[in-house]
């Protein structure tokens, strides 16, 4: 059925006034017959043979972006989710107005026709921004969380160094006393064997006191020549019984004669406390006595590189790109800061050391710091 033009109906029909002159793209639909008449202002926006198209079938569901079709314009109201394909092929989401032209044509309904592109990207947007506000929201949290444990470690590093204080004195008398005894005293058998015991547990208590006191024991910022070696070595002191207690067997392969670096010790202790941490986390997965961490050291020319490799969970591409961001962490809340990677990155970055991982999902992952020797920096070179 062709489309009319207004003229020939103008006569039969309440044409609203000023219908012709309206901005604002109109279309009059006459039910009983499904005759379809726009003005001007339609014709622009959409092209002159976009009503055929109304005549189409019937699109199924209630689905967005669907066409208009004829159904639709006697349903009084307002009305969401069409487009309106232009006479340059590009579809224009519209909302529907209809309303009863007149109370004399009752079968006859008057259709504004309201462009939403606008509206539509703005709804996007603010939903884009909904969402962005709940990951930052969320995010907050976390970093929130985050810093309420890290201030709780620093209290128990400052609760460790008094601990450790205190428990030294005793701790001392008692070796003193049981050496003394063993040389003074004359024991039998049994009794001399439960006094090295003593002597022992006592000396095994005062490496742990050791332990805790050089953890909590402030850094500063002093560099001076520092052993990579020694450095390692007591950072292996430190996490060997958290080790043994997690069943992680730890191999250290790292040769005395290293040439010295230029760093604080204090700190390059901390960066290799971090590595062991984040290994002996990576495997806590693997099945009883598999779990393990080699640590090694080589010197090749003004530099050394030292490896911290782990046979634990690995991780993905997009976990390696994140790891020495602050408060990264793929934990849950409670059981890591993710500060632990980003001091280490932060001093290494600070001493010039070159710090890189490899990793594989359920293989294991591997750090290689590149250190430049005390050699290299009297040649004036990077450090």
């Amino acid at each position: 059925m062709a489309i009319k033009k207004l003229k020939p109906v103008i006569d039969t029909l309440s044409i609203p006034q000023g219908f012709e002159i309206l901005p604002n793209p109109l279309a009059i639909f006459q039910k009983s017959t499904g005759e379809l008449w726009a003005n001007p202002a339609f014709e622009k926006e959409f092209g002159k043979d976009t009503l055929n198209s109304f005549k189409f079938k019937k699109p199924m569901g209630l689905i967005q972006d669907r066409p208009v079709h004829l159904s639709a314009l006697s349903v009084i109201g307002r009305q969401e989710g069409f487009v309106i394909e232009n006479s340059m092929g590009n579809k224009i989401p519209v909302e529907l107005k209809v309303s009863r032209l007149a109370e004399s044509n009752p079968d006859t309904y008057l259709i504004l026709f309201e462009a939403v592109t606008d509206k539509i990207e703005l709804q996007k947007q603010l939903i884009q921004n909904h969402i962005e506000l709940q990951g930052a929201y969320q995010k907050l949290n976390q970093t929130q969380a985050a810093l309420i444990q890290s201030a709780k470690l620093a209290s128990l590093g400052e609760l460790s160094s008094g601990i450790a204080h205190e428990l030294n004195q005793p701790l001392q008398a008692i070796m003193g006393f049981s050496q003394e005894l063993k040389y003074m005293e004359k024991l039998s058998p049994t009794g001399s064997e439960f006094l090295d015991d003593v002597i022992h547990a006592s000396q095994k208590m005062a490496e742990i006191i050791k332990s805790l006191r050089s953890f909590a024991r402030e850094a500063g910022d002093q560099v001076t020549d520092t052993s990579v070696q020694n450095a390692i070595t007591e950072a292996g002191r430190i996490m060997r019984h958290t080790l043994l207690q997690s069943g992680v067997e730890l191999e250290m392969n790292c040769p005395s004669e290293l040439p010295l670096i230029q760093a604080n010790p204090i700190q390059l202790e901390q960066v290799f406390v971090n590595l062991l941490s984040n290994a002996k986390d990576a495997t806590a997965s693997n099945p009883p006595g598999e779990a393990r961490i080699v640590i090694s050291a080589t010197h090749n020319g003004e530099t050394i590189t030292v490896t911290i490799k782990d046979n634990g969970c690995g991780m993905s591409q997009e976990v390696q790109e994140k790891i020495f961001d602050p408060f990264f962490t793929t934990k849950s809340v409670g059981q890591g800061t993710g500060l632990g990677l980003s001091i280490t990155y932060g001093i290494l970055k600070k001493l010039g050391v070159q710090i890189s991982v490899k990793s594989e999902v359920n293989v294991g992952t591997e750090f290689t710091l590149i250190f430049n020797t005390n050699e290299t920096n009297q040649k004036g070179e990077i450090a």
